[in-house]
């Protein structure tokens, strides 16, 4: 046995060097039989067809003996041409039957559920976006029969940008893993009852070939992919009817995993997945109208697509228009709405047109943007330089520069701003008849041109002013009006503007001048209506008036002003021509303007005595001759004997009802001597004879001061007061009326402690406002009471009972407008009534004792649950139900895609409340909506509802929201505190981690990548010197990883050096002995080696020795669970994290 055993020994180290060898010597013999396959055949491209800016979707009609279909540069060759060409905008589906006299068969795809049509017979045809019109029949041989159809859009919907699909196709055994997805990507809203067509085919159409020309076509139809998982083939499937869908800006899928693979004969590599999202109720429609809105197939790859979601032009100041040097705001947002980020750089360009040529306005550049992302711009613009005798003003936008964008259609946006011109004017004309009556109004029609699209004679208004005939002096006094409009719509159209001459304007013509102003305040040139084209203002009879009546010495020529007893609308006092037939008359002065009289004395009668009348003629100069004579009037006149005093007439006094008034006497006094010339009046004295109805009225004097005050409130009438003038020898009397205006006070209601009230909705309140209701003037009962509200038939009144009922349905202020009127007058009272469906439930997020709920919420930081701890304060009342609803959303997306609610436990009142905002997903059924966390921009909003033990229920009027905006700061920003409970929850997390794994029997792949992540934050954090990182025992010393510093080959070779000298020493040592075989007998033991034992002391009690007992160490922390202690844990974990391991399993 020795040779052989050597010889083993031998062969084993020899292969093994060998092996080493050829491990070392492997890369200097590189192999040199590397085959390279070679790559499908390639149609020759000769189509030229353009790109359309977006995808097309083609249904190509084909048989096996339709020579027009198989001959070269023929049916099947243009449409596997334009798809070479435009591999990302060409979709296309071939219906192949065996003969082209009957193409509607089963194996071209004509079974239920999809709809045929199409033309029952001939081949090539084609329709293009599922529509009939869209039709190519016949084929050239050029590679360019579908060019023209494909480059003019194909009769795709012209949203057809606004819509995102993808499609993929794998196997699992013996069935197909298929999934379609689709997305909504505009601003609008997307297109109703859509079906998605969705079929396979099999991309060389294998099993059919052509009778004659190239073998075969392309994509020839095998099978619908229709609703619930099911297909429908020529010969197989159950599938009934296309799926429904509704897209929306989230994505969406429709998978199958029930699609045997042998329905394509060419297997996975010739399977390609059409899909297509159609209007309309069934698969296909035809028609003439554009009912498909996005294609796609498997073989697509993603898009890289930017566009400009619309140009907003606003202006600040002008709405939606602008008037040179207005300062306008240009305001675009940059879209992703392809499937790829985009960091390629590029340019956003804004311009306006002048004319046909573009002018650059400013350019920003482009950002990176992520798939689904955007990018805002915007640009300010002084439209100063904008040509001023424009209508309107194209502006745009456009992208530029872009790098390996498939669609470029959608790169430019336009956007048009109306041009606010200057106004015109139009002349104003006079409606009816053109010669105006003294006192009398009319009316002018004005009219102007608004010379642009912005203004109508809505918006517009005018400025008339009226001067007479040639003056240039205008005014615009007498004018008022220009609210309503006359004759819209027509030629005729304006404003009608009201003109009142005043009784001062001369008579004769007047012109009228109009300006139009829009609304922008531009003004049009003024334009005259002149002459006789504008108004005749015909003459004003004088006015003659008696008082107040001066008084005259008897036998004395006097003199007295007629400043205020005759007057003429148009005629100065001065100019006018005073006669009279009576024999008191001695002369008119006009250049004094006074009228001079004598009252002479004779034998008969002595001195006329009292008051005398004298009537009088006034001459303006108008044409009397209709009337006959000259307008007249008479004057009174007190005549007074030599030597008395003299009274000039006293005004009448008007006072109101509960009125008072003084007058002076002094100024209308004046006395003479007894030759008649003049002493003065200070020395005169003043008494009271008499007055009438003393009841109404009460008099005091004092010196000249004759003071009158009502006795009433309410009473009215007339009191006449008799005074006398003395000057020790002489006395003159005079009276004075004073006249006490009726008026009619309206009934009150005392609304005390009732103008402002809260009632809650639907609670009926009551009121008797009988004891409220008074009438100074008629008895209360007579008053007429009405009541009305903001909310309809909430506020009723019984006039029988006087009884105001409230009961209100609508929330919020409400107001009872009640009327109360007599016969004469009437009163108005408003009492506001705050009608609340709940009391207002304030949520304050600063413990200062405010509100009624205290919420704090911590761990707010980016990638972070957060955790909100609610308490009441003092002010809350005692709560009997409490429910809260969190939502969280995204401002960056405008989504909200998390809600939570919850009751909150009112036993816990004492106490507070403390949840973690675990939001469920709105989106995803059974998921987190935040399982990694907060998302920057995140925001979390609550509402709270709440009743307490009075029965009234509460509510927060507005949502309290936080905002996620800072990232966690790393442990070397974190203070000592922060970086040891950061550590401690990273140990936390690791240990129960590391438990469920341990534990879990499913697939932990997830667990395991959390757990690495986890293991990653400690290291870093464990990294910072202020950290105190417990050792962990179970997890033993750390091994260093050498595979990248050393090479594989030192190592296998190494080992391989010990292995043969282990094996040669192997061959050394057995080569003097035998055959024997060892004999490890008790003897053998080490405690019967009598040399060792004798050499050392002796080792015999060591090896037969009992094991010690050690004392077992006791440790700290939470009781173990039922079933120990949890797998890869150590005990010195479980004392640090045990507790939260109950806490998330729940134990």
């Amino acid at each position: 046995m020795k040779m052989p055993a050597r010889l083993l020994a031998l062969t084993i180290v020899t292969l093994f060097v060998g092996s080493v060898l050829v491990g070392f010597t492997a890369e200097m013999n590189p192999l040199d039989n590397e085959k390279t396959l070679d790559e499908a055949p390639v149609v020759q491209q000769a189509s030229s067809a353009t790109s359309p800016g977006h995808v097309v979707f083609g249904q190509y009609i084909s048989s096996d003996n339709c020579g027009h279909c198989s001959k070269t540069g023929g049916g099947s060759d243009a449409h596997h041409a334009v798809k070479q060409l435009h591999p990302d905008e060409y979709v296309y589906i071939t219906y192949m039957s065996a003969d082209f006299g009957d193409t509607d068969t089963s194996r071209a795809g004509n079974v239920a559920p999809y709809n045929w049509a199409w033309s029952t017979g001939g081949a090539p045809d084609a329709y293009f976006g599922d529509r009939t019109d869209k039709n190519q029949g016949g084929a050239s041989a050029n590679y360019d029969t579908y060019d023209t159809l494909f480059s003019s859009g194909g009769g795709m919907a012209p949203t057809v940008n606004d819509y995102g699909m993808s499609a993929s196709i794998g196997q699992t055994g013996t069935t197909y893993d298929i999934d379609i997805s689709y997305k909504y990507t505009g601003s609008g809203s997307p297109a109703s009852n859509m079906k998605l067509y969705a079929a396979l085919v099999d991309k060389d159409c294998t099993g059919y070939t052509y009778t004659s020309g190239i073998p075969h076509g392309y994509n020839c139809w095998m099978a619908w992919l229709t609703d619930s998982d099911t297909y429908k083939s020529k010969s197989g499937g159950s599938g009934s009817s296309f799926a429904s869908v509704v897209p929306s800006s989230t994505s969406q899928s429709v998978t199958w995993s029930n699609v045997p693979a042998s329905v394509v004969p060419g297997g996975l590599n010739k399977a390609i997945v059409v899909g297509v999202l159609m209007a309309g109720n069934q698969v296909s429609v035809g028609g003439t109208s554009a009912h498909v809105y996005h294609a796609i197939d498997s073989t697509m790859g993603p898009k890289m697509d930017l566009a400009p979601d619309g140009l907003t032009v606003t202006n600040p100041t002008g709405g939606t228009s602008y008037i040179i040097g207005d300062t306008i705001t240009l305001d675009t947002t940059i879209n992703n709405i392809g499937d790829l980020d985009y960091n390629a750089g590029g340019s956003i360009e804004f311009f306006y047109k002048n004319g046909v040529n573009e002018v650059s306005i400013d350019t920003k550049s482009l950002n990176n943007i992520n798939t689904g992302g955007s990018q805002t711009a915007s640009v300010n613009f002084d439209t100063s330089v904008l040509p001023t005798n424009g209508w309107k003003t194209t502006f745009g936008v456009r992208l530029t520069g872009l790098v390996d964008e498939t669609q470029s259609a959608n790169n430019l946006v336009q956007s048009e701003l109306d041009h606010d011109r200057p106004p015109l004017a139009k002349k104003a004309q006079v409606e009816g008849d053109n010669v105006i009556a003294r006192g009398t109004q009319f009316e002018i029609l004005a009219k102007g041109d608004a010379d642009d699209n912005v203004d109508t004679i809505d918006s517009m208004s005018f400025n008339i002013e009226v001067s007479p005939t040639g003056a240039n002096q205008w005014s615009s006094d007498i004018v008022s009006g220009g609210e309503m409009v006359m004759y819209p719509g027509s030629p005729s159209e304006g404003r009608a503007y009201l003109l009142s001459p005043s009784m001062d304007m001369a008579s004769g013509w007047y012109d009228i001048r109009s300006q139009t102003v829009d609304s922008r305040g531009q003004t049009s040139d003024w334009i005259v209506t002149a002459g006789t084209d504008g108004f005749k203002l015909a003459n004003g009879i004088p006015s003659i008036v008696a008082e107040p009546i001066p008084s005259v010495l008897c036998d004395t020529t006097t003199k007295f002003d007629l400043t205020g007893h005759v007057s003429d609308p148009e005629t100065p006092l001065e100019s006018l021509v005073i006669t009279s037939d009576n024999p008191s008359f001695v002369a008119w002065h006009p250049s004094t303007t006074e009228l001079e009289v004598k009252f002479s004395w004779n034998e008969i009668n002595g001195c006329p005595l009292g008051q005398q009348g004298m009537e009088i003629r006034v001459d303006d100069g108008g044409d009397y001759s209709e009337a006959g004579e000259l307008p007249y009037g008479t004057l009174l006149f007190n005549v007074l004997e030599n030597g008395q005093p003299r009274w000039e007439g006293l005004p009448t006094q008007t006072i109101d009802e509960g009125g008072s008034g003084i007058i002076d006497l002094l100024p209308f006094l004046s006395d003479t001597d007894d030759t008649g010339q003049p002493v003065n009046a200070n020395t005169l004295t003043v008494s009271m004879i008499s007055t009438s109805n003393d009841d109404i009225i009460s008099f005091m004097l004092e010196g000249y001061a004759l003071g009158f005050e009502t006795m009433d409130d309410d009473v009215n009438g007339q009191s006449i007061v008799t005074l006398r003038a003395s000057d020790g020898e002489q006395i003159s009397e005079q009276t004075m009326i004073v006249q006490i205006n009726p008026s009619n006070d309206a009934p009150r209601i005392d609304l005390d402690s009732m103008e402002t009230i809260q009632l809650k909705r639907n609670e009926q309140m009551v009121t008797d406002l009988t004891p409220r209701i008074s009438d100074i003037d008629d008895p209360a009962e007579e008053a007429f009471l009405t009541v009305e509200s903001t909310e309809s038939g909430a506020a009723r009144y019984n006039l029988l009972t006087g009884m105001l009922t409230l009961q209100f349905e609508q929330v919020g202020a409400q107001t009872v407008t009640l009327t109360i009127m007599d016969k004469y007058d009437t009163n108005t009272y408003q009492i506001i009534v705050n009608v609340y469906d709940a009391l207002p439930l304030e949520i304050s997020t600063v413990d200062d004792g405010t509100g009624q709920i205290y919420t704090e919420m911590t761990d707010t930081y980016i990638g972070q649950t957060p955790t909100v701890t609610m308490t009441l304060t003092d002010a809350a009342p005692v709560f009997t139900y409490m429910m809260a609803n969190w939502n969280v959303c995204n401002e960056l997306t405008g989504t909200c895609d998390g809600l939570l609610t919850y009751e909150l436990d009112v036993t816990q009142s004492a106490t507070g409340w403390t949840n973690v905002l675990d939001m469920p997903s709105l989106v995803f059924e059974g998921q987190s909506a935040r399982e990694d966390g907060s998302r920057d921009r995140d925001y979390y909003e609550l509402e709270m509802t709440a009743s307490d033990a009075n029965g009234d229920d509460y509510k927060t009027l507005t949502k309290m929201k936080w905002t996620i905006t800072e990232t966690a700061p790393t442990p070397d920003q974190m203070d000592e505190a922060m970086l040891e409970a950061h550590v401690f929850n990273l140990q936390a997390s690791k240990a129960a981690l590391t438990g469920s794994i341990a534990e879990s029997t499913e697939d932990t792949t997830e667990l395991e990548a959390e757990l690495a992540e986890v293991v990653e934050k400690l290291e870093i954090a464990c990294a910072d010197p202020r950290s105190d990182c417990p050792t962990d025992s179970a997890s033993g010393a750390t091994n260093t990883d050498t595979s990248e510093s050393i090479p594989m080959e030192l190592v296998f070779a190494g080992i391989g050096i010990l292995i043969v000298a282990l094996l040669i020493g192997l061959m050394f040592t057995r080569s003097g002995s035998k055959n024997e075989v060892e004999d490890w007998s008790a003897t053998m033991l080490p405690a019967s080696d009598m040399v060792a034992n004798s050499m050392y002391g002796g080792a015999q009690d060591i090896f037969q020795a009992p094991a010690p007992v050690v004392p077992q160490q006791q440790y700290a922390g939470p009781p173990l669970p039922a079933t120990g202690l949890p797998v890869g844990w150590s005990m010195e974990q479980w004392v640090h994290y045990g507790q939260q391991y109950l806490d998330q399993n729940q134990l």
